[in-house]
């Protein structure tokens, strides 16, 4: 049974006439009764009896009518989900992200592909580091990712969505701690708690830098493996981190104060990563939803990568 078949038969038994349904249906009239022939031979049955009188629905008719508008409605569905899809309205998408310091824009941007694209499926993965996120988007776990990269592969293009800087968190008992701001060289001493990253990041590239500048060689008196770790050691009095501006916005963690730097520290920037050969009309949904977020807040630089495009415009029904 195709669906040229369905069709046929539902334009007749609401019209109950061969040539204002063949009508309907743009065919001839013999092409429409052809077709209805070859469903009933199909069922074994007739599903019409046609006199002088007119056409009329038998008993068997009648049991398939539900059915075949059951078949057409699923068929309908069937269409539209292609269409969408095509179209960036609909689909999954794989989004890896750092830790605390990615929570609360990974929120926004769930917000707004929620808001603009209602059925598109935001699938949110918690990753340690950058370096693993980029990791599973390489090996096709992940569609797109957020972190921090000064460097990626070829094969991968990203943007840039938010801009971030770099504090010092110490105990709220240190001698430092009724301080605004404290000299990088002062750390000297100091013990220092270090992240088990598998893969450089941003922080330890700054972190390595200002070593370099101030000719300062770390206490490192403790690793751990995640920043929740790294600020309940800092809160416990065991030593100190450098961490980004995002996780003093993002986490409140009893004991841990943030200080600024008297040094002048190069910014991160926060930014999604895709491959450059993911065609997916979703993930240019997702992507553009993000990109529009960070342009409201008015903190993003030319783009870097161009984003994916659609097949067709997508449209922002679900406002």
């Amino acid at each position: 049974m195709e669906q040229h078949h369905v069709v046929a038969f539902l334009a007749l038994t609401e019209e109950l006439h061969f040539g204002r349904a063949a009508d309907r249906v743009f065919v001839t009239q013999p092409t429409l009764s052809r077709t209805i022939r070859a469903l009933e031979e199909e069922l074994g049955t007739r599903l019409f009896d046609r006199s002088n009188r007119g056409v009329q629905l038998t008993e068997a008719g009648h049991a398939f009518l539900e059915p075949a508008r059951a078949l057409h409605a699923s068929y309908e569905r069937a269409m539209n989900s292609v269409a969408e899809a095509a179209q960036g309205l609909n689909g999954r998408v794989r989004l890896v992200f750092t830790g605390p310091s990615s929570y609360r824009r990974v929120a926004d941007i769930a917000s707004a592909v929620s808001s603009r694209f209602p059925n598109v499926r935001l699938e949110l993965i918690g990753g340690g580091f950058a370096g693993e996120g980029l990791h599973r988007l390489l090996h096709h776990r992940a569609d797109a990712a957020l972190g921090r990269w000064s460097h990626l592969p070829d094969s991968v293009a990203k943007r840039p969505i938010s801009q971030e800087g770099f504090v010092l968190a110490i105990s709220s008992s240190h001698p430092l701690a009724t301080s605004r701001t404290v000299p990088f060289g002062a750390l000297a001493n100091e013990p220092f708690i270090q992240l088990q990253e598998r893969s450089p990041s941003v922080v330890t590239e700054r972190l390595n830098e200002l070593c370099t500048r101030y000719d300062v060689a770390l206490n490192i008196r403790q690793s751990a493996p995640d920043t929740w770790t790294a600020l309940a050691l800092v809160a416990s009095g065991v030593g100190v981190t450098l961490t980004l501006t995002s996780v003093r916005d993002n986490t409140s963690v009893s004991g841990v104060t943030f200080l600024e730097l008297d040094d002048a520290v190069q910014p991160a920037w926060l930014s999604l990563a895709w491959l450059k050969d993911n065609d997916s009309p979703a993930l240019a949904s997702v992507l553009g939803a993000a990109e529009a977020l960070s342009e409201h807040d008015g903190n993003v630089p030319p783009a870097f990568e161009p984003l994916p495009t659609r097949s067709r415009p997508a449209s922002t029904a679900g406002h």
